[in-house]
Formats: structure tokens, C-alpha cells, sequence
């Protein structure tokens, strides 16, 4: 997968399953069936990408000198300020995000010799054009979960795409 030497990711059985197959995982954890933290036990990767607020549990799972990413769970206000375009969050906001931080993820990851981060994804220019190219290149592929065929059938994207379910993107089609 791009410039991974290595992936390992957890996915549902079935369709979960066989996209994670498609796009190239190495190894393919049951999250149903399978602790994660558990499976992966002594094993040392360079990086570990959080998408279900579990970074405090991946401390273990990370090489010295490795990054625990995390994009759910109370964001930093390092994470705010930086995705913010108008500067820094109000003192009362700024006091409840420093009382409800991830504060063992990132004693975790420093334990392990780790650093730990989270970030807002955010559209960007220069990303969207770097990913275009290996779109064009045939490296990466959307994965489409469901279409509506015109912006009057926005429902059925956007109804597959609240509940939580869909296995890629929820698209519709404006002519």
C-alpha cells in the first residue's frame, strides 16, 4: 500500500474483508472475533493509524522512535490550532480539551519511545493533488459503497452513509 512496506488492519468479515484485500493488506484482523492489541502483541510497527479512540492501547504495538495517529476520540488543541483558520480555541474550550486529553496514549507512546498525535482531516491542495496523482497512476482507487444517480436520489448516498455502514464512498452523480 503506497509506501508501506507492510499493512496490517482490522476489518469486518466479508465485504470489510475484501476491500482490505483488494487495496493490498498484508494482514487482515477480525475486529468482531479478535482483540487487536492482543493478536498483535510483540510485534514492533513503525506507525499505527487510530481510527476508533483506541491509541492508548497501541503504545505497545510501536517502535521506539515510531507515531500513533489518531483521528477520533477528543482532539488536542495543538490538533485545533492547527486546523483552525482562526487561531486559537476560547480559554473554556481550551481548558475542557486539556481536561479530557488522551493522556494515555501519549504515556503510552512515550513509554515505548513513541510520540503520539491527533489530527483533523481537512482537504488541502497540495494533498488532494498528490493523491490525484497516484489516482491517475492506478496506485490508489476509490472504493464507491453507493451511488444515487442524480442529485433528486441524494437519499440513498446519504442515507447509506449516516448509518454508519458503508464500505467506501457515498457518491452522487451531478451531471
Amino acid at each position: 500500500m503506497l509506501k508501506a512496506s507492510h499493512v496490517t488492519t482490522t476489518a469486518s468479515p466479508g465485504a470489510g474483508t475484501d476491500i482490505c484485500n483488494k487495496v493490498g493488506a498484508d494482514r487482515i484482523i477480525d475486529y468482531r472475533s479478535e482483540d487487536v492489541v492482543k493478536v498483535l502483541a510483540g510485534e514492533d510497527f513503525d506507525m499505527a493509524f487510530d481510527t476508533m479512540n483506541q491509541a492508548a492501547e497501541f503504545g505497545g504495538l510501536i517502535k521506539n522512535g515510531g507515531k500513533i495517529v489518531s483521528i477520533s476520540g477528543t482532539p488536542t488543541i495543538e490538533a485545533i490550532e492547527s486546523a483552525s483558520k482562526f487561531g486559537s480555541p476560547s480559554l473554556l474550550v481550551r481548558a475542557f480539551m486539556f481536561m479530557s486529553r488522551n493522556r494515555a496514549a501519549e504515556k503510552n507512546a512515550k513509554k515505548a519511545g513513541a510520540t503520539w498525535e491527533y489530527i483533523f482531516m481537512k482537504p488541502d491542495g497540495n494533498d488532494l493533488a498528490e493523491i490525484a496523482k497516484y489516482v491517475e497512476s492506478g496506485d490508489i482507487a476509490p472504493i464507491i459503497d453507493t451511488e444515487a444517480s442524480s442529485l433528486d436520489d441524494f437519499a440513498v448516498a446519504a442515507d447509506k452513509l449516516f448509518s454508519g455502514r458503508a464500505k467506501g464512498k457515498c457518491v452522487i452523480k451531478v451531471a
